[in-house]
C-alpha cells in the first residue's frame, strides 16, 4: 500500500510539474504615471492649423472656419460672408501637419457633412486646378510635412440670408493611404 501510495504522490507531483511548465503568463499588475498635455489643435501631434484669416484656433483649442462676421479675425468694412448663386475657391483654408514622433506617414480621412441644400462645400488638397471639391477625400501626410486642404464654397439657389453650416470630421490610421485602382 506504501508503494501505492508513493506512486500515486510522485504521479501527482509529474502532473503539477508539468501543467506549471506548459502554462501561459496570465496577469500582471502595476501602477505607472501617465501624463498627457491637451493643447491646442495648432500644436497637437496631428496639427489642424489654420492659414487663411478664414479659419482660426478658438477660444476652446478648436480649428474653426468661419465665413463671417462671427469669426474672431473678422474686421469691420470686410465682406461677411459669400453672395447667393455663386462659386467661391479658397486654397490653404487650413493645414494638416504630421509631427508625430515615430516618424510614420499617416493617412488622415476628411469628410465633410451638415449641408442641409446638398454640396455646397467640397474639399480639396493643394492647389486648385479647376477640379470638383469633394465631400470625402484621403490624404496621405509624410512625417513634417503640412499639407494644405482648400475649400470650393457653392452658393447656387441659395439667398440672402441662407447660411451654410457643417462639420469635417478627421480620422487618421498610420501608413500612406491606399490608392485606388
Amino acid at each position: 500500500m506504501r508503494k501505492l501510495m508513493g506512486l500515486f504522490a510522485l504521479m501527482m507531483g509529474l502532473l503539477v510539474a508539468v501543467a506549471a511548465s506548459s502554462a501561459h503568463f496570465a496577469y500582471f499588475q502595476a501602477d505607472r504615471g501617465v501624463h498627457i498635455q491637451v493643447v491646442p489643435d495648432d500644436n497637437e501631434l496631428i496639427d489642424l492649423r489654420p492659414m487663411q484669416p478664414y479659419a482660426y484656433i478658438n477660444d476652446n483649442g478648436m480649428l474653426l472656419v468661419d465665413f463671417s462676421h462671427n469669426n474672431l479675425n473678422y474686421q469691420e468694412g470686410f465682406g461677411e460672408g459669400v453672395s447667393p448663386n455663386s462659386t467661391y475657391v479658397f486654397e490653404e483654408v487650413f493645414g494638416i501637419s504630421n509631427d508625430l514622433w515615430e516618424g510614420t506617414p499617416i493617412c488622415m480621412h476628411l469628410t465633410y457633412s451638415g449641408s442641409a441644400y446638398g454640396d455646397e462645400v467640397g474639399l480639396f488638397v493643394g492647389n486648385y486646378t479647376g477640379q470638383p471639391g469633394e465631400t470625402s477625400l484621403d490624404v496621405t501626410v509624410m512625417p513634417g510635412d503640412v499639407v494644405p486642404i482648400g475649400m470650393i464654397l457653392n452658393s447656387t439657389d441659395l439667398e440672402a440670408g441662407d447660411s451654410i453650416n457643417g462639420q469635417v470630421q478627421l480620422y487618421a490610421v498610420p501608413g500612406p493611404c491606399e490608392t485606388s485602382p
